[in-house]
């Protein structure tokens, strides 16, 4: 059994809008929608929890659960006060049965069918599987005044996505080990919880146009992504 945990619960003040972002409206639905919708539609997953602001979960019913596909279950956890807490919360929602968990950020409404089959069948024989893409610029590591560094070789280096999948159990027992470091050394990746505590995790290619919304500049990318998938679809 595979359950898709869709971190929804972000404030994304970088985006500067009056509502968080991921209630912003994408080809006259919020973004939220078309990534849940995705995974209801997708042939891998057996059931869907959306990690919510509990104040918003009335706005969520309006403007997202109401017009999903009803083809598989969907169930709703609150956010917590970091995406570690929101993540850990989506977990202890996911059925008993589950095996596989992917973690799934809200507002990265263009992953695809492929991704997610990848991502499982890594996660299978590895503690994880992550997605994502070569890194196209030179990386500089900065310092103290902006002095840098460090410069790695970019064929090393990859811009990491989401979907990710994992061991559920072991995704659980990994943060409850992290639970005993300080607060600043626990990573906000999900995958980077399951290597600090010696899993071994794997990578697949994905796409460059996952892209994560965050900012007004994504905002208007995403359109353009939206309007070609749209048009591929008639």
């Amino acid at each position: 059994m595979v359950s898709a945990v869709v971190v929804a619960a972000g404030k994304g003040t970088r985006m500067k809008a009056d509502i968080n972002k991921q209630y912003l409206e994408l080809s006259e639905k919020p973004i939220v929608y078309w990534t849940i919708e995705r995974f209801m539609q997708n042939q891998y997953i057996d059931e869907v929890i959306a990690v919510i602001v509990k104040e918003e979960e009335g706005l969520f019913e309006e403007k997202v659960a109401s017009f999903l596909s009803n083809t598989k279950p969907l169930k709703i956890a609150y956010g917590g006060l970091e995406r570690k807490d929101s993540v850990q919360n989506g977990l202890s929602m996911t059925d008993d049965d589950c095996e596989i968990v992917i973690i799934h950020d809200g507002v990265r409404p263009f992953f695809t069918k492929e991704d997610v089959e990848n991502v499982i069948e890594g996660a299978k024989t590895w503690d994880g599987c992550i997605v994502g893409v070569p890194v196209k610029d030179t990386i500089k590591v900065l310092g103290e005044d902006f002095i840098v560094e460090n410069t790695p070789r970019r064929n090393t280096l990859f811009a990491v996505h989401t979907p990710q999948a994992f061991r559920k159990e072991r995704l659980i027992k990994a943060y409850k080990e992290c639970e005993k470091k300080p607060y600043e050394q626990i990573p906000t990746d999900d995958a980077s919880v399951v290597e600090i505590t010696g899993g071994k995790v794997k990578a697949v290619l994905g796409s460059y146009s996952n892209i994560k919304i965050t900012t007004p500049e994504d905002l208007a990318l995403a359109s353009q992504i939206m309007k070609d998938y749209l048009d591929i679809k008639k």
